[in-house]
């Protein structure tokens, strides 16, 4: 359901965004970016629920959820006429990405 949330949120013309001072705001947008995936990849880790060799599963599962961003950014610079693809979103994807484990491990450590 989140990875579909994210997706629309990605997909909406920004035409239709409401008007803020907020999106004036320097690197917002990586900023959202790298929120979005960090809370995305730590919820995903959470819900896994992995007993056995867990390091490879989280690894394909954080691969999986990156090019899902990657296809999302692919599809915002082919289909949505008033958004554009950016290697900085995949980069903040991407270190998002790499929060959401380490914030998952630190839970799991503190947690046990």
């Amino acid at each position: 359901m989140l990875a579909v949330i994210i997706a629309l949120l990605s997909l909406v013309p920004s035409s239709s965004m409401p008007e803020s001072s907020l999106f004036s705001i320097n690197s917002l947008d990586k900023i959202v970016h790298f929120s979005m995936y960090a809370f995305f990849g730590f919820v995903a880790l959470i819900e896994s629920r992995c007993k056995f060799d867990c390091l490879r599963y989280h690894v394909l599962l954080i691969f999986t959820i990156f090019s899902l961003s990657a296809i999302i950014e692919v599809l915002q610079a082919t289909v949505v006429a008033t958004r554009s693809a950016e290697w900085f979103d995949l980069l903040a994807n991407f270190t998002g990405l790499l929060a959401g484990y380490f914030a998952f491990r630190l839970f799991r450590t503190i947690r046990s």
